[in-house]
């Protein structure tokens, strides 16, 4: 998922469907400026509620450059078999994509994208925002950053007595005070539903424990998911962890089965459209015993291999606007996008604000997964990992030895195909 995850009716809901969006636009004189008679496809998957203000930036950008630009939307899973067919063909049909920063490796792999290392970037980009080289080459550039943020329920905190973890340690220590609030019942929700979302939560916790997510069997990992195990034996993490994910766990915080559980900062703006936000305590939540750690999603921006001549240049006019601080501060303000530079960060809703700065700090500890062509692999072994050590309680050391292995295996077949 990367991190964009989207619900019901609200940003961040799942991807639509390939199709046109169109930028409308009335019949008149033909426009004039530096890219006149450039015509560009853009590829971003959006909500309906999205859309708006990304087509008023594009429609900015006709005005100033003269290009024409039409909005598409092909989905993150999909984008590579287009470009392959597209490459293959030799007629690309996209001149800029938006897509989720877990999928970059195999598009560089398969030459499927231009170099961009020519591309200077915005001196005001936040550099922990700057997506990962490849080889020593910049292929991608930053877009629309993501990361989680962490929910508590105002009132059961105060009538508990208890205030937001900091810390791990912090955390056990509240997770009691809410399970004996609760009458016995855990109140805190990790997402662990099989899939993405418990790769996200595994890999952050074994950063902020001083571990590789690629290295399951070193230390980091076995203390990270020691302390894992031991919350979920003490019964401090509600069951429904299993399965929490970006969408359950709005549900969770709405129906009080949780009173503290991190997720993406779209369950801000799905609780201010409720009028509800005001009942929670938006903060970056806890860090480790090493380090404050949360994994860096959403949409880096690319180009399409064989994209040249005027329309490369149309293309990368496009995507340093799309940087710029006018465009980002506008999806700041417009879709309660996360920015990538700082400087973007002026207009926020003022109903938002907590959130904001909770996403701040957030990514200020943030990180990119490792952009490794077998993650799928180590998603199924986090995966595993979980089921293995909270479902069936097997001890930690072990299960991790053989995943650990399990991942080593699998990144030696994928180094020897590229051979």
């Amino acid at each position: 998922m990367g991190g964009r995850a989207r619900r019901r009716g609200a940003p961040w809901l799942a991807a639509l469907a390939v199709g046109l969006l169109g930028c409308g636009r009335d019949a008149g004189p033909a426009p004039t400026g530096p890219l006149a008679g450039v015509r560009l496809a853009v590829s971003m998957s959006l909500a309906e509620e999205e859309q708006d203000a990304v087509r008023a930036l594009l429609a900015r950008f006709e005005r100033e450059t003269g290009a024409r630009v039409t909005l598409v939307s092909v989905a993150a899973a999909d984008l590579p078999d287009k470009l392959r067919v597209d490459v293959g063909a030799g007629r690309p049909t996209i001149d800029l994509f938006a897509q989720d920063n877990l999928g970059l490796r195999a598009l560089v792999d398969d030459r499927l994208v231009e170099d961009l290392s020519d591309v200077a970037l915005p001196p005001e980009v936040t550099a922990r925002l700057v997506p990962p080289r490849f080889d020593g080459r910049q292929y991608f550039l930053p877009f629309r950053p993501n990361v989680q943020v962490t929910y508590a329920n105002r009132d059961r905190f105060a009538r508990a007595g208890a205030a937001p973890p900091r810390t791990v340690e912090e955390l056990r220590a509240v997770a009691r005070v809410l399970k004996a609030a609760g009458r016995g019942t855990g109140k805190v929700t990790l997402p662990l539903d099989a899939g993405a979302g418990a790769a996200v939560t595994v890999a952050e916790w074994v950063v902020a424990f001083g571990g590789d997510p690629l290295v399951l069997d070193g230390p980091g990992a076995v203390a990270a998911l020691e302390a894992l195990q031991d919350l979920w034996r003490e019964g401090l993490l509600a069951r429904e962890s299993l399965l929490a994910k970006f969408d359950t766990q709005v549900d969770f915080l709405q129906g009080e089965t949780a009173w503290l559980a991190p997720n993406w900062p779209f369950t801000s703006t799905v609780f201010a459209e409720q009028d509800i936000l005001d009942r929670f305590i938006v903060y970056e939540g806890w860090r480790g015993p090493v380090r404050a750690a949360h994994v860096i999603g959403g949409d880096v921006l690319g180009i399409p291999r064989g994209v040249t001549g005027r329309r490369r240049e149309g293309a990368v006019a496009l995507a340093r606007f799309l940087m710029g601080r006018e465009a980002q501060q506008r999806l700041v303000e417009r879709n309660a996008w996360p920015a990538i530079r700082e400087d973007a960060y002026a207009a926020v809703p003022a109903a938002l604000a907590e959130t904001f700065a909770a996403i701040r700090r957030a990514l200020a500890d943030g990180f990119y997964r490792p952009a490794v062509p077998y993650w799928p692999d180590v998603t199924d072994a986090m995966n595993e990992a979980i089921r293995r050590c909270l479902e069936r309680g097997e001890p930690v050391r072990p299960v991790l030895a053989a995943l650990g292995a399990r991942v080593r295996e699998a990144a030696r077949r994928t180094e020897a195909a590229r051979r």
